[in-house]
């Protein structure tokens, strides 16, 4: 652990978003302790595949040709192994976001509800930590945790904001800030946060709806088209040339269109929009 903080120390303001990225995704290693073992194993990785490569020239003689590979590959894994770790809080990150936001409409009419029907704004957070919105309520928790033990609210939702990755989040909780400390109708604030957010996830929705029309067009090309026009084409050319079409080029064209398939479906689930 020490040969860890010791290397991570040395490097750390290489990385200054690190400190940030690793309290929004709720990591708990310390930072320095963070990039001492992300470049401690990315190295490691580096010596092992150029030790094992080197190895195994000796043991079966690659061609000269290949040579340049064996520095090649150990140099490509370790750039893959250290921006993945370096890149990994910020994956975190993007995931919370998605989970908070998808909640954050069921939240703000929850917590509508509740200080409508006149809930005290401790209680009506504390319904909120013990119902069902994700990461919210977790986050809410925290609030209540806070503010029992002698903590003011509008510190409470400030200490929440600073770690939270959520933009969104953030402006929510900004909003009940303000209306505490000024004074506003918390029920008009929280309406009128209601009626933005949706609205914007209605105008999510039409826009994910008319990309959804373009990407069909797309996948009627490249998935039934284009396959069928272009195995149609090869049979074809085979009676001129006398190329013949066996089962490893179908079978390969069969591969492209389900690679093909997944990419485009995860390029679909990627364009929803975080609404629920």
């Amino acid at each position: 652990m020490k040969i860890y903080k010791k290397v991570g120390r040395k490097c750390i303001n290489l990385f200054p978003s690190i400190i940030v990225r690793l309290k929004q995704a709720e990591i708990k290693t310390e930072p320095e302790i963070y990039i001492g073992k992300t470049i401690i194993s990315s190295i490691f990785v580096l010596i092992t595949t150029l030790a094992l490569l080197l190895s195994l020239n000796i043991i079966l003689k690659f061609p000269q040709k290949f040579f340049l590979f064996i520095f090649l590959i150990p140099i490509a894994l370790f750039s893959i192994v250290f921006f993945y770790n370096i890149s990994y809080p910020k994956l975190i990150i993007s995931r919370r976001v998605g989970t908070i936001e998808g909640d954050l409409l069921f939240f703000l009419r929850h917590l509508l509800v509740e200080v409508r029907a006149g809930v005290s704004l401790y209680d009506a957070f504390l319904s909120i930590s013990e119902g069902s919105h994700g990461a919210i309520s977790k986050e809410f928790k925290e609030v209540t945790k806070k503010i029992s033990v002698g903590v003011s609210e509008t510190k409470a939702l400030e200490e929440v904001m600073l770690r939270n990755p959520s933009t969104n989040f953030k402006r929510v909780l900004w909003q009940i800030e303000n209306a505490i400390e000024s004074g506003t109708d918390m029920g008009n604030v929280l309406e009128e946060l209601v009626k933005e957010f949706s609205a914007e996830h209605r105008t999510a929705i039409k826009t994910y709806g008319a990309q959804l029309n373009s990407l069909a067009l797309v996948y009627m090309i490249f998935a039934i088209i284009a396959p069928s026009i272009g195995v149609s084409f090869l049979i074809i050319l085979s009676f001129f040339s006398g190329f013949p079409i066996n089962s490893g080029i179908l079978t390969l064209v069969l591969i492209l269109v389900v690679v093909f398939q997944f990419m485009f479906l995860g390029i679909v689930k990627t364009k929803r929009p975080k609404v629920e």
